[in-house]
């Protein structure tokens, strides 16, 4: 009978959405929010997973990534994670490389023309 609630409310929670299914966290599938600052992106598997559910699950002392729980990479190991899926022709890890790569954050040097090559 819960299941049954839980899962009228989440139809009510998803009619007449205007966003894309894609911007769900891919754990609890409600709308991730509009400010970058309330989710966070796991290079790991390429999910934005909402704050919500990172602290739930540090509360249960997984400090793991929360949706495919691989360990936590130094940042060396998470460049090159990237780098290996932007190989792939992954599109996410690609704009994500790209992101970086405008900021200059993760050591690289901050290079705009790259980046816009990136997202091209």
């Amino acid at each position: 009978e819960e299941c049954v609630a839980a899962g009228t409310q989440l139809v009510l929670v998803k009619r007449g959405r205007k966003r894309s299914e894609e911007d769900d966290c891919p754990i609890c599938q409600l709308p991730l929010p509009l400010d970058p600052d309330e989710s966070m992106f796991k290079p790991c598997c390429m999910e934005e997973v909402c704050n919500g559910c990172v602290l739930a699950a540090r509360k249960r002392g997984m400090d793991d990534c929360p949706f495919c729980r691989t360990p936590t990479p130094k940042k060396s190991q998470t460049l090159a994670m990237i780098r290996k899926r932007v190989a792939a022709g992954d599109p996410v890890a690609i704009y994500f490389l790209g992101t970086k790569y405008h900021s200059g954050k993760y050591s690289l040097e901050k290079d705009v023309t790259r980046a816009v090559e990136l997202y091209e």
